[in-house]
Order: structure tokens, then sequence, then C-alpha cells
């Protein structure tokens, strides 16, 4: 809904741009859906108009600098928390928007307007307009029927759990080197001089008389130590998945639906 007349298709699409578009509060509780959008003269939303409350009967008007609109996922975030906006004020068929009306919604919510040289003009009479011209489905309280219904959703919290890795921990493999002292006992060989004297019986020559010497070479066996690395073992490293299973516990929240009838008929209660 705008200031000026409208005619302009680009207007149009704008003002039911977040039309249906679920509204929530600072703190992420839902409040309702937009009902109506007002744009200023220079055809900006200025308003959003939420239905709120269990038959949604009259709409709270919140200031659109309040809003942050997720396009995405076609909800809008309001900076204010749901009991500030259940109290905040309201309107419906009877009552015009008047800058009165406008200023006594920006003093509630703490919210400073910004100057214009022109009063602004109400939103009155093309609401009143626009409330002739009923949605499908949506019922004129004047005008009741045993086929209207009025729809309330329930809904619930769920919890769905899913998995993903991350690191437990690790395996380091080290070698280090030992010294240890072995102890190996090997069987040797050597030589022993052994001397006989044995008569013998004969002339010698004069040649043969004089000095000699007769060296004989005694020989042993000598221990030789050699070492070489030599493949013992190998120790080998496998990762196998073991499934396990966990149990996943949070409080998850749902709304439950009372509904009181307070209608009086005739003839009974």
């Amino acid at each position: 809904m705008v200031r000026k007349a409208r005619t302009d298709k680009y207007t149009e699409e704008v003002e039911v741009r977040y039309v249906g578009y679920t509204v929530y509060d600072r703190h992420y509780e839902k409040l309702g859906e937009v009902d109506v959008l007002f744009l200023d003269e220079n055809d900006q939303p200025e308003y959003l108009g939420v239905k709120m409350g269990f038959l949604g009967s009259r709409t709270t008007l919140i200031p659109f600098q309040m809003a942050r609109v997720n396009d995405a996922r076609q909800l809008i975030e309001v900076a204010a928390d749901k009991e500030t906006l259940k109290n905040g004020p309201t309107f419906d068929d009877d009552r015009e928007i008047t800058p009165e009306f406008e200023n006594e919604v920006y003093s509630y919510y703490g919210l400073q307007r910004a100057s214009t040289t022109q009063e602004s003009p109400t939103y009155g009479s093309y609401y009143a307009e626009q409330s002739t011209q009923k949605t499908a489905g949506v019922a004129d309280p004047t005008d009741v029927s045993y086929e209207d219904e009025v729809r309330v959703q329930r809904t619930e919290e769920e919890l769905r759990v899913g998995t993903r890795e991350r690191q437990a921990g690790s395996i380091r493999v080290r070698k280090r080197v030992r010294t240890d002292r072995e102890r190996l006992e090997v069987p040797t060989r050597h030589e022993e001089i052994r001397v006989e004297r044995v008569p013998v019986e004969g002339e010698a020559t004069e040649a043969e008389i004089g000095e000699d010497e007769v060296v004989v070479p005694v020989t042993e066996e000598e221990v030789v130590v050699h070492k070489r690395p030599v493949v013992k073992e190998e120790v080998r490293i496998r990762k196998d998945v073991v499934e396990d299973t966990e149990v996943v516990e949070d409080d998850v929240r749902r709304e439950e639906v009372e509904v009181e009838d307070e209608t009086e008929r005739r003839g009974g209660p």
C-alpha cells in the first residue's frame, strides 16, 4: 500500500513482494506472516503488516527499518522480541493509518522518523479499498458460512543426525638404535712347537759341522669380527574401519494446538 495513486505496475509488484513471508523475532521465534507491505512516496518499503495471534484478526504494524529480509528462505527477521511485537500497535479495517498513528508506532519501538517537509497522507482510503478485494480462502468476518475454515499450522522440531570425520589421534612409529653386547664362542686352531731329540748314528763330514739356523714358522687362527645388517622383522600398520552405534539425545520443541469453543447456540450449550 502506498501513499500515492496505485497505477504503476512496478509499484504493484513491489507491494506484494513479501506477502506470505514468515516473520521471526530477534530470537528466531515465529511471529506470523506478512499480510501487507506499505510503501512510501518513493515506492520504498516503509511498514510491514504482520498477522499475529490465533485467528489473525488484527495486523501489527512494524517499521521496515527493523526488518532484515532473507529472500532465499522467504523469511523476515525483526530486531525486537516476540513479546514487544505482540503488544505493538495494531490496526484493522476500521482504523486508518494516520500520521499520528505512525508517530505512535515509531515512539513505541523507540525509533526516530525522518523529517519531511510535507505532511504524510493516510493509508486509510486505500486500505479500505483493498479490504474489499479478499484473497481466496480468507473469509470476511461479517459473512461466515459453514464452508469457511481457519487453518492453523502446527510445527515441531525434528532431530536430523549425520556423521562427519574428525581426527581422533595419530600413531607414530619410530626406530631407535640400541646397543647390546653379544658373546659368541668361536673355535680356533693354532700350531704348537714340539721338540724331539732322536739319537742318530753315523759319521758327519767337515761340511756338516758348523753353526746353522733353521726358522720354522708357527701359525694360529685369529678371530675376525665382521658386522652386517640383517632384516629380522617388519612392522605392518593397517587401519580398519569399526562400526559403532552412539545414542544422541537433544531437546526438541513442538507446538500443541488447543481449541476452546466459546460459542453459544440456540437450543443448547
